[in-house]
C-alpha cells in the first residue's frame, strides 16, 4: 500500500479529481482543508521571531542623510553643526519610519482586497492506493492542478 499526499487550492478541479479517482476504483481518499490566517501578523520583531518586516531601515538611512546635510549646513546656520545634525537625524528618522509605515499600509490594504475577492484556502488530499496504481493517481492529480505532491510507502 502507498499513500500519495497532494495540495490543491479549493476549486471544482479538486472535486473532479476526487470523482475521477473514485471512478478508477480508489476508495480511500481523505481531504483536509487548511484554515486561512485569521489575524494580522505582529509588526514588531523580537529576538525569537523575525518575519523580515522592519520599519527602522529606511528611518536609519534617512537619519544618516539628513544629519549629514544638517551638520554641514550647521556651520552656516545659527545653532551650529551639532544641533542641526541632531535635528536632521531626528527629522530623517521620523520621515523614514513614516514612509515605511505608509508603504506597509498600502501593501496590507491590497492584500486584504485580494482575500476579499475570493482567495481560497488550500486542501491536503491523501490518497491510499496500491503501488501499481500510484503513477495513474499522480497523473490524475497533476492533471487537475495539484500545487505539490509527495508519496510514501
Amino acid at each position: 500500500m502507498m499513500q500519495i499526499l497532494a495540495t490543491f487550492e479549493y476549486s471544482t478541479l479538486l472535486e473532479i479529481a476526487i470523482t475521477e479517482l473514485e471512478e478508477k476504483g480508489i476508495t480511500t481518499i481523505y481531504a483536509a482543508t487548511l484554515d486561512l490566517r485569521k489575524k494580522e501578523p505582529r509588526l514588531l520583531d523580537n529576538i525569537h521571531r523575525a518575519d523580515g518586516l522592519s520599519f527602522m531601515d529606511k528611518g536609519m538611512i534617512f537619519a544618516f542623510m539628513f544629519s549629514t546635510i544638517g551638520a554641514s549646513k550647521g556651520f552656516v546656520w545659527q545653532g551650529g553643526p551639532i544641533i542641526w545634525g541632531i535635528a536632521g537625524a531626528l527629522l530623517g528618522f521620523v520621515l523614514g519610519v513614516a514612509l515605511n509605515w505608509a508603504i506597509y499600509l498600502i501593501k496590507r490594504n491590497k492584500n486584504q482586497l485580494q482575500i476579499k475577492k475570493g482567495k481560497k484556502g488550500e486542501v491536503i488530499l491523501i490518497v491510499t492506493c496500491d503501488e501499481n496504481q500510484a503513477s495513474m493517481v499522480e497523473d490524475i492529480l497533476w492533471d487537475h492542478r495539484a500545487l505539490g505532491m509527495t508519496s510514501t510507502r
